[in-house]
């Protein structure tokens, strides 16, 4: 038996004393990434189930206290789930997911299942039906930007006899067919619906013109089965009870909805902190490289590829020359695209943000994106023009391109099986943007992932004679990779994405971005090209 699984039989008490060991453990502030993160004191308070401690880190020092805690913290973290604090230790893979409440407080939380389906892409379908209206608004990344609903303090256990109940009501009264998007969805279509409530059945047959159910049955060739397990997620749905849900795929690629149960929730001092904030601490930096990283024991390893870059802009390469080179490798891909989606930027939707269109946001490619179900406030979509104009004015607008394949944005943000036909796009922005905030720590959070700094055979180059200090490139590099020390320009060249804003930003011609392949987009384009296929599919074997 392994250490972690033994320290995980302990009792509920000396479980919460090992987390807390854990958490407040000495840490070495001589560690470059320490020194960058806390050039000013930062206090955090521990609260794991009712045990107490804190820790203060400062520029040259780090003092923790266990079974107290600071008044007024910059952050207060509370472990509220003792079966969450039990797989912690155990070392178990936990999916998590995060989202802040009306109060703006910040909840990781454990990702329960909630529902099964029978079917690949079933999103599709239950974006007809009129009672998955608010669980469907949770499909898509959207979903990690916007408030979480408020769920009721106290919740009554359901009794099967009372969801019979709740399920006849919504079988009798969920459904208008003289209502235009019912119609519309179900336009020459029908659809056949059984339900399993934990061995409770029914089904439905929805048509454009007609309703039918029957308790108690199921149909034969249903196009859809749904099966529900817990009877309390059961009658959270069917009282229509605030819950946050998130999609997810089984080993089959069937669609799963899970229910996001709070384990840790975060009250951060300064409103604009998130979750990444704490990647600068030591406990929560390791824990969340884990759940990036880490396999369940037995799981086959995803040998997918993923690969994503930012695109440099207006630089004169190759045939290249005097166009806007991120606008020609959207337009590459977009005039061979057999579907497009685009929509808004959960980051800025997330950040209100105040200096970019929040409409300038991802664009989606291949014939994995018609299984996407957004909300019409979303997304859409787009004809080629259309995406072409949105690409268009991104780049007009200042914001840094990103292009490529991450089957995690595919299957865990839309809940879409990604066969090797889902490209994505992004627009990012200094002030919002993900992964600008979380690379300064080290951690990629972004598509580019490690492949985050410049494109190999680029590099930066600074004229230290030109060069007059003056920090106008450190202000517009999205992320903060420029340095002025001693009058002149540092720049972190393992790190920069080579997105040429400061050579354009430079008053005295001092940065220049060096290309020495002329043929470098074009295997730029290749590369991207060979891990995902934006084609038609529809006559290929």
């Amino acid at each position: 038996m392994s250490m972690n699984k033994k320290l995980s039989e302990l009792s509920d008490d000396k479980l919460k004393e090992e987390l807390m060991k854990r958490v407040l453990k000495e840490v070495d502030v001589s560690d470059e990434i320490y020194q960058k993160s806390f050039k000013t004191t930062y206090t955090v308070n521990l609260d794991i189930c009712g045990l107490k401690g804190y820790q203060i880190y400062e520029s040259d020092k780090y003092t923790s206290k266990f079974g107290e805690n600071l008044e007024d913290p910059d952050v207060n973290i509370n472990f509220r789930d003792m079966d969450y604090i039990r797989q912690l230790i155990g070392g178990e893979k936990v999916d998590i997911e995060n989202g802040r409440d009306s109060n703006y407080v910040l909840h990781v939380n454990r990702k329960d299942l909630f529902l099964s389906t029978n079917k690949n892409n079933a999103q599709v379908l239950m974006a007809k039906i009129p009672m998955f209206d608010a669980i469907v608004k949770n499909f898509g990344t959207s979903r990690l930007s916007k408030r979480l609903r408020d769920e009721p303090e106290l919740f009554h256990p359901a009794q099967e006899a009372e969801i019979v109940e709740l399920m006849k009501k919504m079988l009798n009264e969920s459904v208008d067919t003289s209502d235009e998007l019912y119609q519309r969805n179900f336009k020459d279509q029908i659809l056949k619906v059984n339900w399993d409530i934990k061995g409770i059945k029914a089904y439905q047959i929805f048509e454009e013109n007609r309703y039918m159910y029957e308790f108690g049955k199921h149909i034969e060739n249903a196009d859809l089965t749904l099966r529900i397990e817990n009877l309390d997620f059961a009658k959270r749905f069917l009282l229509d009870i605030p819950t946050n849900y998130a999609p997810g795929l089984d080993d089959e690629n069937n669609l799963l909805i899970y229910v996001k149960t709070p384990v840790i929730s975060i009250r951060f001092k300064n409103p604009d902190e998130t979750r990444y904030s704490l990647i600068r601490l030591p406990f929560f930096r390791s824990m969340m490289q884990a759940e990036s990283s880490e396999s369940l024991e037995g799981e086959k390893e995803d040998e997918r590829e993923n690969y994503g870059h930012y695109v440099p802009m207006n630089l004169p390469i190759g045939d290249y020359e005097s166009v806007v080179v991120p606008y020609k490798v959207f337009e590459y891909f977009i005039n061979k695209a057999s579907n497009i989606v685009l929509r808004t930027c959960p980051c800025r939707e997330r950040w209100d943000c105040q200096d970019y269109p929040i409409e300038l946001g991802c664009i989606f490619m291949g014939d994995d994106t018609k299984n996407m179900a957004l909300s019409p406030e979303e997304g859409y979509v787009a004809t080629k023009e259309q995406a072409l104009e949105h690409v268009r004015r991104a780049i007009d607008s200042g914001l840094v391109p990103l292009i490529g394949r991450n089957t995690a944005e595919a299957e865990g943000g839309h809940g879409v099986k990604d066969t090797g036909h889902f490209m994505g796009g992004c627009f990012c922005c200094e002030c919002c943007c993900i992964g600008v905030k979380t690379r300064q720590y080290g951690i990629n959070a972004s598509m580019a992932g490690e492949d985050g700094g410049s494109l190999e055979g680029m590099n930066i180059k600074v004229d230290i004679e030109k060069c007059e200090g003056c920090g106008t490139c450190v202000e517009v590099c999205p992320f903060n990779f420029r340095k002025i020390i001693n009058g002149k320009l540092v720049v972190d060249e393992n790190r920069c994405i080579g997105c040429g804003r400061c050579v354009d930003a430079c008053p005295n011609g001092a940065i220049s971005v060096q290309i020495k392949d002329p043929d470098y987009i074009e295997k730029f384009i290749a590369k991207i090209e060979s891990i995902v296929d934006v084609t038609d599919q529809t006559n290929k074997t």
